[in-house]
Order: structure tokens, then C-alpha cells, then sequence
């Protein structure tokens, strides 16, 4: 593959245009999973998004980036989680699939009370939780799914999920985190079930080739200084929230160090600006449309869609990635530093250059405005 697939490649999820019967694989390169950089002819990225989509309508259009990856041959989507108690937001979820014709997507959701409005006693949570748009989408648009009570929980989900991977020649799942992490500390922490034999980090290892986590700012966050997915939850500003620090500490902790877990950083998505084309190219049908107009006015930053590409797409012309090393979080508040060490597969996203935030928006506008024809 040469000093390209060394410099750029390496590391990088398998994507393509191929036909889903084919299995996600992987080419060595040096010691890291690695894949070309052109698309063509490589399996699609077996994916399965764990979201909190609720406050935030980048997971909107992140999830309509994914449908359109999987129209276009280059994903396959296994399940869907939701990772905050919000009753409605994995009916928010079903609502986006089923606009674009994919209810068999299995999907799973957290069961416990974390940013559940109704039961959760945080005041910020009572009235800001829910979101701005959940429960428009659900009063609007028809979905199979509209609450967490007619979902498995997400570890079982989860856990029947990798485990019907287990007997596949190599790991070929790719778990995309553009939420919270109580779900993945959940995984990690499970033990044998119906489904699989192996506890959980066991089964991660076997089945997952990457993990691209949506959390922290690199090569640290600031002292004492959490970005939202890796220490929110509370009102944001406060100090310390309950639940998700220790979830994140736990899940870079305690992720297996074969499996390559990339970070997509805060700074990043930040700085890809989507205008208010790409909601106004959307018909007034699309829940995407919906979800926007009730969010706040553009330009909006795209933390939850460019990590759905670079999990499928890989490195492209727009990411560089930094070394190996391993993110370190304060089980406390939230706060993360990164750490160089080659022995960790660790790593982070950077921007390749000051043209690649720009044409990443176009990219989101691209696929998101697309033809709803390509959907199927």
C-alpha cells in the first residue's frame, strides 16, 4: 500500500460502493487496520450509532448523513442506540428512519433515569432535557417506535447485536459514539448472555474494528474543563455533572487496547458551519427540515455529522490524524488530556487544513440535499 496507506490509510474504517453481501474487512497495514483512500470497491462500513439525540439537531443531520451513506453503498447501519432516559428520543430516531424507509433497523435504548425529565431531579433536566424539537418530530411524523418502553435495552441490543458477528473471519463492526457513554461502560461491563458467551469486553474485541467517539477537546479539554458528551448531562457550566464522567473515564479506561478507538474532538466539528441550505433544500415533509427549524438559527456546527463520515469514509482529503497514544478523562468532572503512547491505539481527528472544514460542509449539504430518490 505504500507510504500513503502508512501516512493516511492506516487506521482508517474500510468504506466503498460494493453490495452488502460482502463483509467489512480490512487490509494490513503495519500493525493498524487500514483501508485505501479511494471508495471504490470496498465492502460497506458496518455501523452501529449510539446517539443522545435530544438537545442537539446535529444528530438529526448526522443520522440523515448516515441514510444517505447506506443509499449510496457505502454503510450498512446494524442498530441504532439512544443513550439518555428521554422516553421519546429513540422514537425521535425511528421517526428519521422510517422517512428514510429503514424501520427493520434494530434499535435499542438506555432504560435507566440519566436526563430523564420526568424522574431525574436536576431542574436543568426538567426543562431543557427533552430538547427543542423530540417531541414535535414524534407529534408530527409517523414512526413504529415512539418510546424507550418498546425497545430492548440498549446493552442486550448491543450484546445480540456483536454477538451474531462473533463467528466473522475478522472484526468488522464499527461503533460510532455521538452521545453520551453510559451504554458503552455498560457493554464493557456486561457479562455472558443468551447472546454471546464472552463478557463484554471480550466480545468488543473480537467483533469491533473501531470505535470513533464524538467527546472531549484535544489534546486537552483545560483543567477542571469537560466537553459536554464526556462530562455533561446538568446544566451546562456547572463544575461537575453526575453519571457522565465516570461513564467516559470507564470507557477509554477499560476499552480494549487492540480494538482502535478514534476521537473526533469538539474543536473540530465546530468549525464546520452548515448554512440554512441544508435545511431549506429539504422538502416540508423531512423531520430533518423539522428538527432544524426548531433549533437554534445557522450557521450550525457539525460535531455528530462529520464523525458519521470520517467512521465510514475514513481519513479522505479532510482529517489527518495525531499519533498513538491514550485519552485520559477525570472520573470527576469529565476534563481530558491526551497522552502520547505508542503501546495504546488511541487517537484523535485533526483538521487536514483550512480548506477541509468548508468542503466537509459541503459534503453534509451534498448528501443531506440529495435526491430523496437515492433513498431504498
Amino acid at each position: 500500500l505504500g507510504s500513503e496507506c502508512a501516512a493516511a490509510a492506516c487506521f482508517a474504517p474500510a468504506v466503498g460502493v460494493a453490495m452488502r453481501l460482502f463483509r467489512a474487512a480490512s487490509l494490513p497495514c503495519l500493525a493498524w487496520p487500514a483501508v485505501v483512500a479511494s471508495r471504490v470497491g470496498r465492502p460497506p462500513a458496518r455501523l452501529i450509532v449510539d446517539t443522545d439525540m435530544s438537545t442537539d439537531a446535529d444528530d438529526v443531520v448526522a443520522m440523515a448523513v448516515a441514510h444517505k451513506l447506506v443509499s449510496q453503498r457505502e454503510a450498512e447501519i446494524l442498530g441504532v442506540m439512544h443513550n439518555t432516559g428521554l422516553v421519546g428520543g429513540i422514537g425521535a430516531v425511528s421517526v428519521i428512519n422510517h422517512h428514510y424507509g429503514r424501520d427493520d433497523v434494530p434499535l435499542g435504548a438506555y432504560k435507566g433515569p440519566f436526563n430523564d425529565p420526568a424522574v431525574d431531579p436536576d431542574p436543568w433536566v426538567r426543562e431543557h432535557a427533552a430538547g427543542p424539537y423530540v417531541e414535535a418530530l414524534l407529534r408530527e411524523f409517523e414512526s413504529p417506535v415512539r418510546s424507550k418502553s418498546e425497545v430492548e435495552d440498549a446493552v442486550t441490543l448491543y450484546r445480540r447485536l456483536l454477538g451474531s458477528q462473533d463467528m466473522a473471519e475478522e472484526p468488522s463492526v464499527v461503533i460510532v459514539s455521538i452521545g453520551f457513554l453510559g451504554n458503552l461502560a455498560a457493554l464493557l461491563a456486561s457479562g455472558p448472555d443468551e447472546h454471546s458467551q464472552w463478557p463484554g469486553r471480550e466480545l468488543v474485541k473480537r467483533t469491533v474494528r473501531e470505535l470513533v467517539v464524538m467527546g472531549g477537546r484535544y489534546p486537552h479539554s483545560g483543567e477542571g474543563r469537560y466537553e459536554w458528551n464526556f462530562g455533561g448531562g446538568c446544566k451546562y457550566g456547572s463544575p461537575r455533572c453526575p453519571w457522565t464522567p465516570q461513564w467516559t473515564e470507564a470507557v477509554v479506561t477499560n476499552w480494549p487496547t487492540a480494538v482502535p478507538l478514534t476521537l473526533s474532538g469538539a474543536e473540530v466539528g465546530e468549525r464546520v458551519l452548515l448554512a440554512s441550505e441544508v435545511q431549506s433544500c429539504l422538502p416540508e415533509s423531512s423531520p430533518v427540515r423539522t428538527a432544524l427549524s426548531l433549533y437554534t438559527p445557522p450557521p450550525w456546527k457539525s460535531w455528530d455529522p462529520i464523525t458519521i463520515i470520517y467512521a465510514v469514509r475514513g481519513l479522505g482529503s479532510w482529517f489527518t490524524r495525531s499519533g498513538r497514544g491514550v485519552n485520559v478523562v477525570n472520573k470527576t468532572d469529565g476534563s481530558n488530556r491526551f497522552h502520547v503512547d505508542e503501546s495504546h491505539r488511541q487517537s484523535f481527528l485533526k483538521l487536514r487544513n483550512a480548506s477541509a472544514a468548508p468542503a466537509l460542509a459541503r459534503e453534509i449539504v451534498g448528501l443531506v440535499c440529495g435526491s430523496e430518490s437515492m433513498v431504498f
